[in-house]
């Protein structure tokens, strides 16, 4: 019998391949054919599932019912919160291919139900499009960004920022002074009002922008720096990773400081 030990190197394995008998079984206890019509298998199939189970101290027979263990309890959880991470993975993947170094902790599973847009052949400015309707909806903008396809060059969103926004954004140096240098006197005239607050970062992971209701992740082509996937959610979780994200990267960046006599 092949019995769970401290070292049970297989027991992974085997968590994952009889998930969806460890998912059946965190509803509570079944019988035999319960089990076979929930997973729509034969009872061959079904008896050897719950000896691989029992074997490892997972699965328990009381009566003629099949039930978690207080250690497989355990494992069925993590079992479940992995398959939710993979499942998370592949619905980030349009953005997650924009960032193969990611430099942070991300965690997929707390953008599991967010809304990813990513470009088309049909419509290549869909993700810049959720970013400017989540934007016009904000009062409030916080994060950061790593190249010069920046909110601010948005004609239709641009008197949204320097039009009282209340707006704190780190860029990479080089954004900063392509954006100084097209609105100089709108910037100048934004930063003394105290509406907006523009700092300087020398290496950004993404695009990061926190809106008043919801979180949102832009990853760019790197070959052309257009803006490929666009991802946002209202995931409370979620809000408050990308909040302790951006201050970590806020409290590292540089002010730049600007006044309404810079030379247009």
């Amino acid at each position: 019998m092949d019995v769970a030990g401290p070292d049970d190197g297989g027991l992974p394995l085997a968590g994952i391949k009889r998930g969806d008998a460890l998912t059946a079984l965190r509803d509570g206890p079944m019988d035999r054919a319960a089990l076979m019509e929930r997973l729509d298998v034969s009872r061959t199939t079904i008896h050897r599932i719950v000896r691989a189970l029992e074997a490892r101290d997972i699965v328990e027979q009381r009566g003629n019912e099949f039930e978690l263990t207080t250690f497989g309890q355990t494992v069925a959880d993590e079992v479940a919160a992995y398959r939710r991470r993979v499942r998370a993975a592949g619905h980030l993947k349009p953005f997650l291919e924009t960032t193969p170094d990611l430099p942070v902790e991300l965690d997929v599973g707390l953008f599991q139900r967010a809304q990813v847009t990513e470009t088309e052949p049909t419509n290549p400015y869909g993700p810049v499009a959720r970013f400017m309707e989540l934007l016009v909806d904000s009062e409030t903008l916080y994060g950061f960004d790593t190249t010069t396809i920046a909110p601010i060059y948005v004609d239709e969103i641009r008197d949204e920022i320097l039009g009282g926004m209340e707006t704190d954004v780190v860029y990479l140096p080089s954004v900063v002074e392509d954006i100084v240098d097209t609105y100089a006197a709108e910037i100048a005239a934004a930063v003394e009002s105290g509406h907006l607050t523009l700092s300087t970062h020398e290496d950004l992971p993404f695009g990061l922008a926190v809106f008043d209701d919801r979180v949102g992740l832009g990853g760019y082509d790197p070959e052309t720096g257009m803006l490929r996937a666009f991802v946002d959610t209202a995931d409370p979780g979620a809000r408050e990773w990308a909040l302790d994200l951006y201050e970590r990267y806020r409290e590292a960046a540089t002010p730049m400081e600007l006044s309404s006599g810079t030379s247009d």
